[in-house]
Formats: structure tokens, C-alpha cells, sequence
């Protein structure tokens, strides 16, 4: 398991307890209320988790005051009243239903939260469809500094100097300046000092979904990239990532 399934298998584990049920038996449950910011109570008496976004506060730590936590779950309170339609993909190891939500008129719940710059696009379990819209809707929050991306130490990262710890969701960017690869993985450093500056690592079996994309290392280098995903300490600051759409390439 890649540690950001451990990381995020060990945080669900604290907050949701009791066996699960048959997949089978969620298909076409209603949501009944908002369980947080990326959960809703169903009507069979399950849980589902909505997919695409991460939430500053939530499984990742920050501050309380830069906390998104309180905005993302009354933002899907407002689009409860007016009903929001599930479509499961599947079920996680602790039997929540993994599901992309969508409000009636078809918008994608996600796209909407990102697009007020409310959390951060995680492609995680979406088809590359759905990741392009919701990292494009990001892209415009972005760009415009809304919400998270006006503060600091929520917004973009320098790969340069990043601290390792807490564990926790990022999205950086910095320049490619080597890569070496091992048996387990291709890995790209973004800044000369291999303790200090992000590395960014691909495991081997990932890499020829990479290669599709004509993601490959030799190209990377002297490229300017932004990555996301769950940073660690490995021993340095370090993000693995298996999606080619984790990362892009910015000049």
C-alpha cells in the first residue's frame, strides 16, 4: 500500500467504525445529510464518500483558521436542499461508497467546491474525464486567488526548502533538476538539495501510463512542474504519485 493509502486508510479508520454492507445494497440511496466535508449520511444507513477534492482541515492538517472544513460541508448543505444524485464507483476498504455527486442540472459537486476554491482536486478514483474538469475548475480559482489559493501556506508551494511535516496534502511546483530511477521507482527531484527540496517519485508499474502521456523523465528535465498529493518524510520531503494527471507540466 502506497503511504498515502496508509495515510488516508488510518485516518477514515479513526472516524468511521462498524461492518460493512453489501455494495449491492447502496446502489440508489439518497443522501439524507451532510456527514462532513467530503461525506453524506445515505438513507440505507450508510455512509458515502464524495471523490475529487480534498479539503484543507480535513484529513489534511492546517491551522484552524485556515480551515475549509466548515465552508465545504455548508456549501453541501445548500446543495442538499436542492438534492444532489450519486453515482457510486465502488467501495473502499472500510465500506464507504466511493461516489461522484452531481447536482440536478449535472454539475459536478466537486467542480462547483473547487471552482470557489474551497479544496484541492485529487484525481484519486475519478476517470481522466472527471480529473480534467475538476483540475481545470482549480485551475480557475487559481488563477483568480480565491479561497485557499490567496493564502500562503494553503496555495502553491516551492518545492524548494518544503518542510517534510506535518504529513499532509500539497500541491507544489518547482523545476526538475535530476532524476534517477531504482527497481520500485522513477524519481525526480525539484531542487538541487535532496533533504530539503520535494522529491517526486513514480512507482515502476505506473510508469508506462506516464510514458502514454509522453510524461517520460528525459523530457522533465529543466521543466517547470506542479505535482499534488500527500507529502511525507522519505527521509526528505517526498510525494508519490501514480496518476499521470498529479502532475503537470507548467513551462
Amino acid at each position: 500500500m502506497s503511504p498515502r493509502r496508509r495515510v488516508l486508510t488510518a485516518l477514515a479508520a479513526a472516524l468511521i467504525s462498524g461492518a460493512p454492507k453489501p455494495f449491492a445494497a447502496a446502489r440508489g440511496a439518497n443522501a439524507l445529510s451532510v456527514e462532513g466535508p467530503s461525506g453524506l449520511q445515505l438513507d440505507d444507513g450508510r455512509t458515502a464518500k464524495l471523490l475529487g477534492y480534498v479539503v484543507p482541515g480535513d484529513l489534511s492538517p492546517t491551522p484552524t483558521e485556515r480551515s475549509r472544513v466548515a465552508a465545504v460541508r455548508a456549501r453541501l448543505s445548500e446543495l442538499l436542499a436542492h438534492k444532489i444524485v450519486l453515482e457510486p464507483l465502488g467501495e473502499d476498504r472500510l465500506g464507504r461508497l466511493e461516489v461522484l455527486a452531481r447536482t440536478e442540472d449535472g454539475r459536478l459537486v466537486p467542480e462547483l467546491i473547487l471552482e470557489e476554491g474551497l479544496a484541492w482536486a485529487w484525481p484519486d478514483g475519478v476517470d481522466a474525464a472527471i480529473a480534467r474538469v475538476l483540475l481545470a475548475a482549480e485551475a480557475r480559482a487559481r488563477a483568480a486567488r480565491r479561497g485557499l489559493w490567496a493564502d500562503a501556506e494553503l496555495g502553491e508551494q516551492d518545492a524548494r526548502g518544503i518542510a517534510p511535516e506535518p504529513i499532509r496534502f500539497v500541491v507544489a511546483v518547482g523545476t526538475v533538476v535530476r532524476s534517477g530511477q531504482s527497481a520500485r521507482f522513477l524519481y525526480l527531484d525539484l531542487g538541487p538539495e535532496r533533504r530539503r527540496d520535494l522529491v517526486v517519485r513514480v512507482p515502476a508499474a505506473a510508469l508506462p501510463a506516464f510514458r502514454r502521456m509522453g510524461l517520460r523523465a528525459e523530457r522533465l528535465l529543466g521543466r517547470r512542474l506542479r505535482v499534488r498529493g500527500w507529502l511525507f518524510p522519505a527521509p526528505g520531503p517526498t510525494i508519490e504519485i501514480d496518476d499521470p494527471l498529479s502532475l503537470e507540466v507548467v513551462e
